[in-house]
């Protein structure tokens, strides 16, 4: 008993924002707690420190700030890519990751190829969109 007491603090908040409306009133954001679940030493990797170290040399970053990076990275390391390729091509004049990647690939003479890719990628994850809309209006309709 404990145990599960500390751990049941721990995850009651998860808990709880899992099945309570974002924004209720009866239950903090996750996200504004100093103390996130990567930076706590039950959940650290076995060189977390030496990552950290590693993350404030080459980013010139404080303590609190290389900590914060590295826990975006490890709660979704896919949208911490995104966002910083956004944040890349930002840097470099472009309005958005699509247009640099197309712009880049058109400065090495690739961007008829590059162009061609994107306007597949985007057909496909249309049609897909289209797909789940369909079978989820079909199930909505002969639900009645």
């Amino acid at each position: 008993m404990r145990v599960l007491s500390p751990l049941l603090c721990l995850f009651l908040p998860v808990l709880a924002a899992a099945f309570v409306p974002s924004g209720s009133p009866f239950v903090a954001p996750i996200a504004s707690s100093p103390v996130s679940l990567t930076s706590l030493s039950l959940f650290k990797d076995k060189n977390y420190e030496n990552i950290i170290n590693n993350i404030m040399a080459q980013k010139n970053l404080s303590r609190s700030e290389a900590i914060k990076e590295y826990d975006a990275y490890k709660s979704n390391p896919n949208n911490y890519a995104l966002q910083k390729g956004e944040e890349y091509y930002r840097s470099l004049g472009y309005k958005s990751l699509m247009e640099g990647v197309i712009g880049e690939a058109e400065k090495e003479g690739r961007g008829d190829e590059v162009r061609e890719r994107v306007a597949a990628f985007k057909k496909k994850s249309q049609l897909k969109a289209a797909g789940v809309l369909l079978v989820a209006i079909t199930a909505f309709v002969l639900s009645k």
